[in-house]
């Protein structure tokens, strides 16, 4: 088996994984009802504000700034699955009209200029951000319409490289206490926001996971050695249930390169699994929490 493939795939399964520790608020907003519809990293605020934050690269700000000035405060990392994402929760409510951009600029993704030329000249024939230079700032999974109505119901206000909460609340507060009309009667629907499918696109529900298919070269088992502050992965052969490696480090994706570097696995699944239970561990470590492998990690 192709080591590199197996890494793509851990490395993909791994990323997806550290969404799921990403807070995601999820709330009634007025009457904007399950409201943001978007998962991201964010915070929802006042209901009652026109104030949309993003704060670009900066995470720190989200909990810095006073939610009370703002309707959602949230980072945006990538110029086009995160800003997506951010405008399917802007046009879904209506009562947004600012949008405040601050915050650290990524030196390579460059989020807040790619939402400042996407308001100045929109999207060319092939969804891609007129005005960038960065390849990647792209919208390709929304209608042009949604496009438009983001362009035309936000006003940015533009403070990039701010990251003084001293210096950006008062802003908030005085968008915030302006008498602004909602842009229309009702946002859009998430459904409203996607493009018509095509056949192309593929929506199920999670399969039940099955029993893990043994691998045939090895099995492993994950814990914690608390003492050195690591976690400690022994590999065993499936058919001697001898004891071949110990591997030991602090970080999950560093322990879980190794075994797949050294080829000490063979199988997809099986590499899923050994991410999963690392990256628990990880959290165990690092959170003073129980960990016991195949159980879920119990919050304190």
């Amino acid at each position: 088996m192709n080591s590199r493939g197996v890494t793509a795939k851990v490395n993909y399964f791994w990323s997806n994984l550290r969404f799921q520790v990403v807070r995601y608020s999820h709330r009634t907003v007025g009457r904007v009802i399950d409201w943001p519809p978007a998962p991201g990293h964010f915070v929802v605020g006042n209901p009652d504000s026109a104030v949309a934050v993003c704060t670009l690269s900066s995470t720190a700000l989200i909990d810095q700034l006073d939610p009370r000035h703002a309707a959602i405060i949230g980072r945006v990392y990538t110029p086009n699955i995160g800003l997506e994402k951010m405008i399917r929760n802007v046009v879904s409510n209506p009562k947004l009209r600012y949008l405040v951009l601050c915050g650290k600029e990524s030196p390579v993704f460059r989020v807040g200029e790619a939402v400042l030329q996407l308001a100045a000249h929109g999207l060319d024939a092939e969804g891609h951000i007129v005005g960038t230079a960065n390849l990647t700032a792209e919208l390709k999974n929304l209608p042009a319409e949604v496009v438009e109505t983001f362009r035309q119901q936000i006003s940015l206000v533009n403070l990039i490289g701010e990251t003084r909460p001293a210096h950006l609340n008062p802003v908030l507060a005085a968008y915030t206490a302006r008498q602004s009309q909602p842009f229309a009667a009702h946002g859009l629907s998430l459904n409203e926001t996607r493009l018509p499918q095509d056949g192309q696109l593929i929506e199920m529900n999670a399969h039940r996971r099955e029993w893990l298919t043994l691998d045939p070269l090895s099995y492993f088992i994950v814990s914690l050695d608390r003492e050195r502050g690591e976690i400690c992965l022994e590999r065993y052969t499936q058919t001697e249930r001898k004891l071949t490696h110990i591997v030991r480090g602090r970080a999950a994706d560093m322990l879980y390169h190794t075994a797949i570097k050294e080829n000490l696995l063979t199988q997809f699944d099986h590499a899923a699994y050994l991410g999963a239970e690392l990256a628990k561990a990880e959290t165990a470590l690092y959170n003073n929490l129980p960990y016991e492998q195949d159980r879920k990690l119990l919050l304190k």
